[in-house]
Order: C-alpha cells, then sequence, then structure tokens
C-alpha cells in the first residue's frame, strides 16, 4: 500500500466534506486516470473465468492503482487518520443483465479478514466500504442506492429489509472511475440492472488503526460555529425525523471522535427534566 506520510494538503478533506460525511455517511472522489485505464480494468475483468474473491487485486493488479490514488489515500486519511490500513477482504461484484435488486442490508460482520473487536459504530469512523466502478452506471445498470444517514442508527435487519425504495434514498449513477466511500454501517443495496450492459463494482475495505488526537483533514477551527450548526439541522433521510435528540447527538459525537483535541464543545440537555406538569384547574 502508498505510504500516506507525504499527503497533499489539497487531497485532504475539508471540514466542509467531512462533515457531509457524518452527515449522510458517504464521499464520492473521481480519481484521475488516463482517458483509457478504466476501460483496460473493465476488459480484463471480462476475461475472468471465475470470480477470485479476496485475490481480485493479484489478478488484476491495476485495480491497486485506484486505490492507491493521492485522492483517494487523501480522502481515506481525512477519514480514518493517516495510520489507516487495509483489510485483506476484497470483493468483485458482477451484476449481469436481469440481475434483480438486492434487499437493504449492511455489510456483514462476519468477515474473518476484518480487525478482531470490528463491530458497528454509531458515532464513529472505524471502518469503511470503498466501491470502484470501472464503467459509467446509469440508472438503469443496477446501479448502489444508499439511504443517507443511515449509519447512524441501529435497525433490525428484518425491518429495513422488508422495504423497497425509499423517498430519500441517492442511487449512485456516476462516471467510469468513480470510488464511493460507504460508511461501514450504512444501509445499502445494488438495484436491478435492467440494461443488456454488465455493471462491475471492486469493493476493498479500509480500517482505523488509531484514534485521532487533532483532525486529520483540512480543518480550520473558526468554522466551528458553521459546522456545529450543520451537525444540527442539515437533513438526511427525512425517516430519521423522530430520532433527530440521537441523530444529532451521535453526529456531533462522531465529529468529535474524528477531531480529537479539536472536537466540538457539546452539552447534552434533558428537555424532559424540570417541574411537573401542573394539573388543569
Amino acid at each position: 500500500m502508498t505510504s500516506t506520510t507525504d499527503i497533499s494538503v489539497e487531497n485532504l478533506l475539508t471540514d466542509y466534506q467531512v462533515a457531509n460525511f457524518v452527515i449522510n455517511g458517504y464521499h464520492i472522489v473521481e480519481p484521475q486516470f488516463p482517458a483509457d485505464f478504466h476501460s483496460k480494468v473493465y476488459s480484463e475483468l471480462e476475461l475472468l473465468p471465475m470470480n477470485p474473491g479476496d485475490e481480485i487485486n493479484k489478478v488484476i493488479p491495476k485495480i491497486d492503482q485506484v486505490y492507491e490514488h493521492p485522492a483517494v489515500i487523501g480522502a481515506l486519511s481525512s477519514l480514518l487518520g493517516r495510520d489507516y490500513t487495509r483489510a485483506a477482504h476484497r470483493h468483485c461484484h458482477k451484476n449481469h443483465p436481469g440481475t434483480r435488486s438486492q434487499a437493504w442490508h449492511q455489510d456483514s460482520l462476519n468477515i474473518p479478514t476484518l480487525d478482531e473487536g470490528h463491530g458497528r459504530v454509531s458515532d464513529h469512523v472505524q471502518s469503511v466500504l470503498v466501491m470502484y466502478y470501472p464503467q459509467y452506471v446509469g440508472s438503469n445498470m443496477g446501479p448502489t442506492a444508499l439511504i443517507p444517514g443511515s449509519h447512524l442508527f441501529t435497525a433490525a435487519a428484518d425491518r429495513n429489509a422488508s422495504h423497497g425504495n425509499f423517498r430519500d434514498q441517492i442511487v449512485a449513477v456516476v462516471p467510469a472511475g468513480t470510488v464511493l466511500i460507504l460508511h461501514y454501517d450504512i444501509w445499502h443495496a445494488g438495484t436491478a440492472n435492467t440494461s443488456d450492459q454488465i455493471r462491475y463494482m471492486v469493493k476493498y475495505l479500509f480500517e482505523r488503526a488509531s484514534e485521532s488526537t487533532e483532525p486529520t483533514w483540512n480543518h480550520d477551527p473558526d468554522k466551528d460555529d458553521h459546522i456545529f450548526e450543520r451537525l444540527e439541522h442539515d437533513e438526511a433521510a427525512l425517516i430519521q425525523r423522530s430520532l433527530v435528540s440521537k441523530r444529532n447527538y451521535r453526529r456531533t459525537t462522531m465529529w468529535n471522535n474524528l477531531a480529537g483535541n479539536a472536537g466540538l464543545k457539546y452539552e447534552y440537555h434533558d428537555k424532559w427534566s424540570g417541574d411537573w406538569p401542573q394539573p388543569n384547574k
């Protein structure tokens, strides 16, 4: 893996972008490559006689170049710290024409190659899924759908999985070469491929190695008030409106876990405390 010690500041995320990730649970990167790079990856994927699983990068080494691109490294360093690690688990999804939609899901915790103690973390960024699309993905090609903000909440799998479309879902209609970074706990699904083209997606996992003592992105403390206001008021999926207090608390805690000593001041206020209601006279 490319060293993250010499990261150009211009490739690190801004406060605005990190806040977006905290609020919505995803970030999109479009690393720049020669025009034919992604079509060559696609062609090599087409020649595979079987799915190589975790060995996909050994069979097609070009794929590692995507995840070692300075723009991708900058984003991952901003969210996971500069000493982040790449998990051994990788997977290539081949979505044929006629493939049906997946059920909404969070990725499994039962992956032996994940670090010991890996679990659902609703107020931190411990792990991310990073999805690479070597071809343009149109709305009928089985794009990945996700529910913004759903990484902040736990839900019974059979409850979300039983739903179809959500009003505020995001569908990743993206150009070739796009890299989609997702919080590990976000609810997502592959949609139906009703086109006549195969849609490939290659997924890597990255994990935090240590806790942050300071922001590892382009942080401007003068923007703290604006960031706090966004964490309090910006909407993600409207299905979370009944959980606004919990949502805001977890957003702020996540930001503070990422920012270390530069975290925002947050005071919990119990709105239900105080005098008992008086009987009507």
